[in-house]
């Protein structure tokens, strides 16, 4: 009886290795597969006429949310303007010739300028809000303890929001409010 039990508990051991080998196998993720945002392609667009910081913003902004930057020949819109003293930014279909958006920005720094612009892009191609001006919460050590910070997006310009002298963490925003909370 013994030798029974023994082989059939083998048995049911090969046979569940067997099958959770198959399951893990199924939760293999290709990572070479080309992923975008929302899995569609990107936007081709490109950008002239902007420099230093005005331009990488608008570029990182963009592409974290799906577009991509190509030739003027390429692209479908074309994102043109200046950052002499404040963003100014015009977009454009290339196909229909038609002008989406033209605008100037003015207050703030010349990276929130660059920021308000990349969103009214998304907003004028995709008909999405866009993340540029978001702001997110993250803790930070300082040591033995640690604080709660806020920062742009990108993770630029971040602030202490807390002088706690203790440990901090999980900081989140309350839904539908303005409002931060953490332990």
């Amino acid at each position: 009886m013994k030798k029974i039990l023994k082989a059939t508990l083998t048995s049911f051991a090969v046979a569940s290795l067997a099958v959770a080998a198959l399951l893990r196998a199924e939760d293999v993720v290709d990572v070479n597969k080309e992923f975008f945002p929302g899995n569609t392609k990107p936007i081709p667009v490109s950008l002239s006429g902007f420099s230093g910081e005005a331009a990488s913003v608008i570029q990182f902004d963009l592409c974290v949310q799906g577009f991509s930057f190509t030739t003027p020949e390429a692209a479908q819109y074309l994102i043109t303007g200046s950052n002499a003293g404040r963003v100014e930014g015009r977009l454009t279909d290339r196909f229909n010739k038609s002008q989406l958006l033209a605008k100037a920005y003015t207050g703030g720094t010349l990276r929130a300028q660059a920021h308000a612009l990349a969103d009214d892009i998304v907003l004028a191609v995709t008909q999405k809000k866009g993340i540029g001006q978001t702001k997110i919460a993250l803790k930070v050590d300082t040591g033995e303890n640690s604080e709660i910070y806020i920062a742009d997006f990108d993770g630029h310009n971040p602030q202490a929001v807390t002088r706690d002298d203790t440990i901090v963490a999980a900081p989140a925003w309350v839904p539908g409010r303005m409002a931060l909370c953490y332990t």
